[in-house]
């Protein structure tokens, strides 16, 4: 079975400059990638500001409509005016769902979003990870480490399919470290490139922020959404990976 994954920091509905809101087309730029599962970070859950503005709030349910059947999303950062945080969508049924808290200090509020999705074959399910990680290298270090922990705990199958992806912030490109040496993952891109997708600023990609790491799924192809009409709405660019499940 082929699976088509996609990872994107929405930066809320704004581009760069936070001066225009892009969420429609946002919103069309995923349907268009015709992806099974979609991790998607800094997803406005409720905020008074934006309904003050008449802009769209609780993003999760707009973006998924009726696209996307099943979708869980969990509350990263908590204001007084509303929360944003991690959102994953799938055409397929999600079994179970679990949010972690992951922050390493006051000022970051991070957290990662678990959800166990079943595939066609119903005997199959896949473990899918959405990750929003620090600014700061001490910070994710440690978040690396919880990380490999909670996935420890989880205690799936050897041979079940598990998927992390998300907004990484590994500038430093240090992640591979535990990853990949320790938890035998495989970054998509690299596995098909020999390097990291450059996916930020998304005018000038020059940084390899965002990520998509699979185990026990072999990769079909990886690439970065191309902008449309010359924008590219968010500050980050959209990953795109194909991948297969062993069985087929």
């Amino acid at each position: 079975m082929q699976l088509k994954v996609l990872t994107y920091n929405i930066h809320k509905g704004f581009d760069w400059n936070k001066k225009n809101y892009f969420l429609k087309d946002i919103k069309n730029l995923i349907q268009m990638s015709h992806a099974d599962i979609v991790l998607l970070q800094e997803v406005v859950g409720q905020s008074n500001k934006y309904k003050k503005k008449g802009l769209i709030d609780e993003q999760f349910e707009y973006i998924a409509d009726s696209v996307w059947p099943h979708y869980s999303y969990a509350k990263n950062a908590v204001f007084d005016y509303g929360h944003h945080g991690n959102l994953i969508l799938s055409h397929y049924p999600i079994l179970s769902w679990e949010q972690k808290n992951i922050s390493t200090n006051f000022m970051e509020q991070r957290g990662l979003l678990c959800c166990q999705i079943q595939l066609k074959d119903k005997s199959q399910s896949v473990y899918v990870i959405c990750v929003h990680l620090d600014l700061l290298h001490s910070g994710r270090k440690k978040q690396y480490q919880m990380i490999k922990k909670y996935i420890e705990n989880l205690k799936i199958p050897d041979d079940a399919p598990l998927i992390l992806a998300g907004d990484f912030n590994d500038w430093n490109k240090q992640a591979s470290m535990v990853m990949e040496k320790e938890m035998n993952m495989t970054e998509v891109y690299k596995g098909q490139h020999g390097m990291y997708a450059k996916t930020f600023p998304a005018g000038l990609p020059m940084l390899s922020l965002d990520r998509i790491y699979v185990k026990n799924l072999k990769i079909v192809h990886s690439y970065t959404l191309p902008q449309v009409e010359g924008n590219h709405f968010s500050d980050h660019l959209p990953l795109f990976c194909e991948v297969k499940t062993h069985a087929t």
